[in-house]
């Protein structure tokens, strides 16, 4: 596979026991395949002791001050040293060949190569209807091929073409802006089914409610910065119209695939909690801005 070399990037944001799990498979996958490893840890210094101390082949850069995932991904990406720079969450577990699988994508030709997430919290119907309303457009099956858009949580770029992007998107946004603006750029996307993550995160139901408000809000914030007047009260208006939509896009995608389908619909009264608490916080970022909202997303 050539002499391509990785670079892993990981914003530490929810601390102990994800980013144990998380470290430990990918020092497992890195036995076959070596690669640099980059933490940027916003999660106190008994985290960032037990990463120095159970994992010293990691790269960490602590803050002492809470910072928004892009921007500490931006900070890593900077920082990578690799032709390649992979993007986890630190509640994500790599499964076997992952490195492996991200190196195969890329001799494919792409330098945006996306894989598919799978459910590690199984047992709490809680946390299923998470993983479905996040990740049921990501979950196996994908296609494997060149596609319009892939995932931002299993992901790699080409640190190329990452060197084109202004900072201010790398800092400032989520992945939807990068992957948008990679586009406009001419960039092909490829999906490949064989790099998977599991999902491993446990979440009440008000904490996931409040996520999907700070989340909504500071994507929504984001846009707003981008978009004239008229758009934005455009946005506004439609917000309401957002739960239907996204209950149909969830449905016709689960049943598409033909995965989970008795999770899915046991968790229907979560998902529309989930679904107007997300439309709530794009109505108001679109309204009044982003906040702090960027912040306070897990």
């Amino acid at each position: 596979m050539g002499n391509r070399t990785i670079s892993v990037v990981i914003a530490c944001v929810n601390g102990l026991p994800s980013i144990h799990g998380c470290l430990t498979a990918l020092e497992e996958d890195r036995k076959e395949v070596p690669a640099e490893v980059l933490v940027l840890c916003c999660c106190g210094q008994s985290t960032a002791d037990h990463i120095a101390g159970r994992f010293p082949w990691v790269i960490l850069s602590q803050f002492a001050t809470r910072l928004g995932i892009p921007e500490l991904r931006a900070i890593g990406m900077k920082r990578a040293t690799g032709d390649i720079v992979a993007i986890i969450e630190d509640h994500c577990i790599v499964l076997g060949g992952w490195l492996r699988a991200i190196l195969a994508g890329h001799e494919r030709g792409y330098e945006a190569v996306g894989g598919t997430v799978v459910n590690g919290s199984v047992v709490r119907l809680t946390d299923w209807a998470v993983f479905l309303c996040e990740y049921s457009g990501v979950m196996p099956p994908i296609p494997d091929g060149e596609v319009n858009g892939i995932t931002g949580n299993n992901v790699s770029y080409r640190k190329s073409i990452l060197d084109r992007v202004d900072d201010s998107i790398k800092n400032e946004c989520w992945e939807f802006f990068l992957h948008q603006e990679l586009s406009r750029q001419g960039v092909k996307f490829l999906s490949a089914p064989s790099i998977i993550v599991s999902h491993k995160k446990e979440f009440g139901f008000w904490y996931f409610l409040a996520q999907r408000y700070y989340y909504s809000r500071s994507f929504a914030g984001m846009r707003r910065k981008r978009t004239s007047l008229a758009g934005r009260l455009l946005y506004c208006c439609a917000s309401p119209l957002l739960p239907g939509l996204m209950l149909w896009r969830m449905t016709r995608q689960v049943l598409n695939k033909g995965q989970h389908v008795d999770k899915f619909v046991q968790s229907l009264p979560l998902q529309a909690a989930f679904m107007v608490s997300y439309a709530v916080g794009e109505f108001v970022g679109y309204l009044l801005g982003s906040g702090d909202s960027l912040l306070k997303v897990e």
